[in-house]
């Protein structure tokens, strides 16, 4: 007993994997990247806020049936081998590491765009300082990792609930502070301004910025109660960021004109110059590099717990199983660390080339990944013939996010992005399928752990 509670004392409590979720979650793109679905959309964004949370907590849901029904063990990644296999269990684990690799690397390189601002460090230099940073935090263990990634999260939170209280504030000290904000968003072009195709047309693009949320069913392995902190997390996760999210835009757009954001400019800034708040740059510069270097954190975090699954079911070499002491997969973050340079090297080498397609192909596979999450979770309760909502969420969700796809096809400017993503789940599949074709006995074993 005394053994089995050292254990538990070592490794991630709820709050951390909830914490862990809420860093990836929350990076620099939504302290800038706000600014453009609030042009794409005006006003009316609100709505596609609303459902793109409501299309991620019904993903939630169905994580966490899949996890209650493994009994906590293994990520949406094992689940998925078990009911659809391995090919698919190849494509959403190495999709999902490639995405998250690629946003480290990207979150490395803004850290280091602003770095240069602050003090003249050349954004090379900038990024390899924050990949330094950032290994050495997954090298600490599971405790001490989720210890300091909860501190950055929090950080991060404090700040826009501090934000959406200064804005709710301000208005009600107006003394009229309903008809006020409804006033500023309806008096530019009205609360359509954009037109209804706008805000089903941002949908999709805001559900990729909600991605993270999953992160929450690979970090609950880690953690001590696995299927209650999976329950607990999924439940409530997609809502808190939905808070935090649409709560900052709303007060953005209360308090501004919506044509008065500027794409590529930080709205809080504006915002909190409009009002003028003491040192808002400064606070602006400075919660968005904590932004960066949460992000990054829980980027690297996942990509390796990732890899390690990915070893442990045969689909990837099994060195990256290996772990020290500290339940760290080492070679896994070796690997990881690997990639976010090679993604720096890109972005410095090729920044109009090779580093805009590595964005746009890693892009749109969160939709693909989500869609066979609701494609695992229908076909284990249609095998079972176990019905229940969740399964008529499936069957829905599994239908919706394909033409959630279809909708970036014909949204100007995000067309090209669709495409490269489902280049990249085609490339996945065919590596794959050849990996498959050489490690077929050995898979056999991947199979049994799956469904251990």
């Amino acid at each position: 007993m005394a053994v089995e509670q050292q254990s538990g004392n070592h490794r991630l409590m709820a709050f951390h994997v909830a914490m862990i979720s809420i860093g990836g979650i929350i990076g620099a793109g939504l302290f800038v990247g706000t600014s453009a679905t609030i042009a794409a959309s005006g006003p009316a964004v609100l709505l596609s806020y609303l459902g793109a949370g409501v299309i991620v907590w019904l993903v939630m849901r169905l994580l966490g049936g899949l996890a209650v029904g493994a009994r906590g063990r293994g990520s949406f990644i094992s689940h998925i081998y078990r009911h659809i296999g391995p090919r698919s269990a190849f494509v959403t684990g190495w999709g999902y590491a490639f995405l998250w690799a690629v946003t480290a690397g990207a979150q490395a390189v803004a850290g280091g765009l602003i770095v240069q601002d602050l003090c003249g460090l050349s954004p090379l230099v900038g990024a390899l300082l924050f990949v330094v940073v950032a290994w050495g935090i997954n090298r600490l263990s599971l405790r001490h990792y989720g210890q300091a990634e909860a501190g950055l999260s929090v950080l991060k939170l404090v700040f826009l609930g501090g934000f959406i209280a200064l804005g709710i504030g301000w208005l009600a000290y107006s003394g009229h502070p309903v008809n006020e904000a409804v006033r500023m968003m309806t008096s530019h072009g009205g609360f359509f301004a954009r037109g209804g195709w706008a805000v089903l047309g941002a949908i999709p693009m805001i559900v990729q910025t909600f991605t993270g949320c999953e992160i929450a069913v690979v970090a609950a392995t880690d953690s001590d109660r696995p299927v209650r902190n999976i329950v607990k997390t999924v439940r409530w996760l997609p809502l808190q960021v939905l808070f935090f999210y649409a709560g900052s835009v709303l007060v953005i757009i209360s308090l501004i004109p919506w044509n008065a954001v500027k794409v590529g400019h930080s709205p809080f800034l504006t915002v909190m110059q409009v009002l003028h708040v003491p040192f808002a740059e400064w606070a602006a510069v400075a919660v968005t590099l904590v932004a960066v270097l949460s992000c990054l954190n829980s980027a690297v975090y996942v990509v390796s717990r990732t890899m390690k699954e990915l070893g442990e079911l045969n689909l990837a070499p099994s060195i990256l199983t290996q772990e020290s002491r500290r339940q760290v997969p080492v070679w896994s973050l070796r690997l990881t660390t690997f990639l976010e340079l090679v993604i720096i090297a890109a972005a410095v080498g090729s920044p109009e080339a090779v580093y805009p397609i590595l964005l746009g192909s890693s892009g749109g596979l969160i939709l693909f990944i989500y869609m066979l999450v609701a494609i695992a979770y229908w076909r284990s309760h249609a095998v079972s013939k176990r019905g229940g909502i969740n399964s008529w969420i499936a069957l829905v969700v599994s239908l919706l996010i394909p033409a959630l796809g279809a909708l970036l096809l014909v949204i100007p400017g995000s067309w090209t992005d669709t495409l490269l993503s489902l280049g990249a789940v085609l490339l996945l599949a065919l590596i794959g399928q050849a990996v498959i074709m050489v490690r077929r006995p050995s898979l056999v074993g991947g199979v049994a752990r799956s469904r251990r």
